[in-house]
């Protein structure tokens, strides 16, 4: 007795919240004993209910990014779903394993059991009539373990909203990611229960109950994800993709607050364009009217300096060839073939261009150059993935070639630098046009990318072919002759250990990809192979240094990092910043990346006004 008082009291003198929080925790293992002892009582297999406890469990350790009460939920129901459900399986087979053989001709004697139907909210077996107070307790341990759970995760979901500089959840993130749960795992099992009842039904009319048991359960699952999968392909994602292209239709036909049609001859989309400013479409308009003119580049650097060049060309019904055709024309108008650089931007899906990137480019070079940037698609990056990955490809392929076809006409010493750019779909299309490392080497004289995505070929073939000792997460190739990765501006120069990297001979090209950058480290092999970047050590101020790999949940975690990794300041995330970009190219045109910069990253951040739009959040 007096040891409990003397809990009591220090207790009351935590504060609330982090009492609360405590209390989550120490009582979960309590409450796990006690669904244990009850699930053997009430006859739910232990491998089930502890399958499903762990799943729920381990989607709330920790991830890239902090998330919203309703992916968290998403997450734990997906996971407890599989771990109940992988459970219950092994259950099965074990007591098939055990069962007896089937006589032919004798029918097995009936028990007098009470018999097992399924919750049709949580999937848990319960008797039809039975002790009441077992099945209440067994409710109140699963919705201990419901609300426990977040509320222990709610101290490392905080750790990253800090690391990532925004606001941490607050206590109520863990009631409302536990109901999250409840309904979306609700809905998962009321879909997984029909089938497996109708199937069920042939079990009772035929030997061997236990294994046409085991069949139906397995049968059950591949149907409801077959049919989760065609429901997604053919009624789902056809309807986003359609209302995809109504909302991005009607977009492109308007004009954003603070957008407004370039007087300048040297951009497309002025008075003296070919390419009207209403084809231009909606991102179209924000590249052409957005970066520094010549008077502002002067004000910034304290030198003169000349307008730069902006082409674009939309859609506007036309093909992969007559967008090239049109982009030709007006570097044609524009002279921009003596300009010292040629910058192809691959955009992103509805023909996004990183502003901060190209106006970089434009203050380094004193606006000595031309950026190029096309729209490929209607339709917004996530959607493109899905449904034509090869189209940013194709796209820059087409135009890469018919800038080059031009270039190789002219003399040697007079061609313009050839530079590619690219963010996100952009990056993994404009680095899809080379057959490998060599190619791209030979064919371009510079490049910088954004968050390239994990799937890109090579990508992936540079961080394996990577030098002994240096790190997935900011790989050395060569000791930096030609190719560089970067989180931060200093790995420009030095490993992450601070050793130096070799000189930056040209063609120098770089990566810039954050360490919470969920389109950089998310992939299909997650589902089933623990990355190299999870098996490296890493700080654990970071929430990459915290994480740890379990098959499938952490392929759940990172897609749920995916929706909300641009809901974090620049440097996080899916966001690049000025302080990255700038010495980035300053890197890539062969000047020393560590030099001060801080002039142009000022006028970049108050430039850069217009926030990005989107369609359907995305």
């Amino acid at each position: 007795m007096p040891k409990h008082h003397g809990r009591a009291r220090g207790a009351g003198n935590q504060n609330p919240r982090r009492l609360l929080t405590t209390l989550g925790t120490s009582t979960l293992g309590t409450w796990t004993r006690q669904a244990r002892r009850h699930a053997q009582r009430l006859n739910i297999p232990l491998p089930a209910a502890l399958g499903g406890i762990a799943g729920y469990a381990l989607a709330h350790t920790t991830s890239l990014l902090p998330r919203t009460p309703l992916f968290q939920g998403v997450v734990a129901a997906v996971n407890a779903s599989v771990g109940y459900e992988l459970g219950m399986m092994a259950a099965d087979v074990a007591a098939l394993r055990r069962a007896p053989k089937a006589t032919p001709g004798v029918n097995p004697a009936p028990t007098t059991a009470s018999p097992i139907v399924p919750n049709p909210l949580t999937g848990v077996p319960t008797p039809r009539s039975g002790n009441g107070s077992l099945r209440s307790g067994l409710a109140a341990a699963l919705g201990a373990t419901l609300i426990g759970v977040p509320l222990a995760a709610l101290r490392s979901q905080r750790r990253t909203a800090e690391f990532c500089q925004v606001p941490g959840p607050r206590v109520r993130w863990a009631p409302a990611s536990a109901a999250a749960s409840v309904a979306i795992l609700g809905f998962f099992t009321l879909c997984w229960r029909i089938t497996e009842m109708l199937l069920d039904w042939l079990s009772h009319h035929l030997g061997q109950r236990l294994a046409w048991r085991l069949a139906a359960r397995a049968l059950a699952t591949l149907v409801v994800l077959a049919g989760t999968a065609v429901l997604f392909d053919q009624v789902i994602l056809r309807g986003i993709r359609l209302a995809g292209r109504t909302v991005a239709d009607r977009l492109d036909h308007s004009t954003p607050a603070g957008v407004t049609q370039p007087d300048r001859a040297v951009r497309s989309g002025s008075p003296s364009s070919g390419e009207t400013w209403d084809s231009l479409g909606l991102q179209g308009k924000r590249f052409v009217s957005g970066g520094p003119d010549a008077a502002r580049i002067a004000r910034v650097l304290g030198s003169p300096a000349q307008d730069p060049v902006r082409v674009y060309a939309a859609l506007d019904g036309r093909g992969l060839a007559g967008i090239a055709r049109a982009v030709l024309d007006e570097m044609d108008r524009t002279n921009a073939w003596q300009r010292r650089v040629i910058s192809i931007v691959t955009t992103t899906g509805r023909g996004n261009a990183n502003e901060w990137s190209a106006s970089a480019l434009e203050y380094l070079l004193a606006g000595d150059c031309c950026t190029i940037a096309t729209q490929y698609s209607g339709l917004p990056s996530a959607i493109t993935l899905f449904t034509s990955r090869e189209q940013p490809v194709a796209a820059t392929r087409v135009l890469f070639e018919a800038v080059q076809g031009r270039l190789a006409a002219m003399p040697a010493n007079e061609r313009p630098q050839l530079f590619l750019a690219g963010e996100s779909l952009g990056a993994y299309g404009s680095n899809g046009i080379f057959t490998d490392v060599d190619d791209m080497v030979a064919h371009i004289d510079g490049a910088l990318w954004l968050g390239t995505p994990n799937f890109t070929p090579m990508h992936r073939e540079l961080t394996r072919s990577r030098d002994a000792g240096s790190s997935a997460v900011a790989p050395v190739v060569d000791r930096g002759r030609h190719i560089r990765f970067a989180g931060r501006s200093a790995q420009l120069s030095a490993d992450e250990a601070g050793r130096p990297l070799d000189a930056w001979q040209s063609p120098r090209i770089a990566y810039l990809q954050n360490e919470t950058d969920p389109v950089v480290w998310w992939g299909t092999r997650l589902l089933y192979r623990r990355p190299e970047w999870l098996a490296e050590r890493r700080p654990a101020t970071t929430p990459m240094g915290r994480m740890h790999w379990f098959p499938f949940v952490t392929f759940w975690q990172v897609c749920a990092d995916m929706p909300v990794c641009r809901n974090v300041p620049e440097g996080f995330g899916h966001k690049y910043h000025a302080s990255q970009i700038t010495p980035a190219w300053a890197g890539v045109l062969g000047r020393d990346p560590r030099a001060d910069y801080s002039a142009i990253e000022q006028g970049l951040i108050e430039d850069v006004t217009i926030p990005p739009i989107k369609v359907f959040g995305i």
